[in-house]
């Protein structure tokens, strides 16, 4: 392994780290942290989902996604349903103050992605995704 930190792995943790802290700037200036962001665009791209799906994609278990989830219902982003065939499933969607907020959320993405388009060629683009998506078949089990 290269011992200055240019290895691949270390300059895709490093961009990933950028990455991160950038976005996670975008959600504390809309008042959200990063789970409540990473919710609120869930639900957008996956209306009336369960918030079990919820807690599946944050890698969470369903109960500590619940206090999530009531946090963002009494902020007026999400509206939790609880269908009558079924009691025990509650289903997400957005509000209209949600929906305005994904549209904020969305362009704070649409920035990032402008920051790396606009300071590689088109020719370089293609090339680093064709990369990136060889990288990330890789499989990192033993």
């Amino acid at each position: 392994m290269d011992k200055n930190n240019h290895s691949a792995a270390a300059l895709i943790h490093q961009i990933n780290s950028r990455e991160t802290a950038y976005i996670n700037g975008q959600f504390r200036a809309l008042s959200l942290n990063s789970e409540q962001g990473r919710v609120i665009a869930y639900v957008a791209r996956h209306p009336q989902c369960k918030q079990r799906d919820v807690a599946h994609y944050l890698n969470r278990q369903e109960a500590s996604v619940t206090n999530l989830v009531k946090g963002l219902v009494k902020r007026n982003l999400l509206s939790r349903e609880v269908p009558v065939e079924n009691e025990r499933t509650k289903l997400l969607s957005l509000t209209a103050e949600g929906q305005e907020l994904v549209v904020k959320i969305d362009a704070a993405f649409n920035r990032l992605q402008a920051f790396v388009d606009n300071s590689l060629t088109a020719t370089e683009r293609v090339t680093l995704e064709s990369i990136l998506e060889k990288v990330n078949r890789i499989s990192f089990e033993d």
